[in-house]
């Protein structure tokens, strides 16, 4: 599994993001990038590499993109203040003694997005700490917090396949 992270530059989100999924499919793996489509839920795969996995996510400063050969789910945040009102929507008294909110809401959507599920999964989702250790709600899967920069950011994939790093591209 390899996991990149980039600083933004200045033109839609979506469409950088998707450049730099493009860019690095080619050098991954020296060919052009199949077409994508989305399941019933959004969540976006190749149909026609089913061996390849993908997820991307960006911030307002930086674009996360993981390719796979297992299912994953990626999330990056920009450092920012979240309201007491949506802290109370996605995170438990209990969680927020063992994480920030932006912590809880990167490994949230980072999950949501491994399975393809929506955001009104969100605050059926339960996470905890044991010592460095990310308790997920399904014991298949790991979950692993990185900071980059001033961001939050999550991967989520089956046990025994998180990567130990994110390079940093130019």
């Amino acid at each position: 599994m390899k996991l990149y992270c980039k600083k933004r530059g200045n033109i839609n989100q979506s469409v950088e993001a998707y450049a730099f999924l493009e860019n690095l499919f080619r050098r991954i793996y020296h060919e052009d990038m199949p077409v994508i489509k989305k399941t019933p839920t959004g969540k976006p795969y190749f149909p026609d590499r089913s061996d390849i996995h993908f997820s991307l996510s960006h911030s307002k400063t930086h674009i996360l993109c993981a390719l796979s050969s297992v299912p994953i789910g990626v999330d990056i945040e920009s450092e920012r203040q979240i309201s007491e009102r949506t802290k109370s929507f996605f995170c438990s008294p209990k969680e927020l003694t063992d994480f920030e909110p932006l912590e809880l809401w990167v490994l949230k959507e980072s999950y949501i997005k491994l399975f393809g599920k929506t955001l009104v999964d969100i605050k059926k989702l339960h996470f905890s700490r044991d010592g460095d250790t990310i308790i997920t709600p399904d014991s298949s899967v790991e979950s692993r917090l990185y900071c980059i920069n001033s961001c939050y950011a999550a991967v989520s994939t089956l046990k025994n396949h998180l990567p130990e790093s994110i390079e940093l591209m130019p």
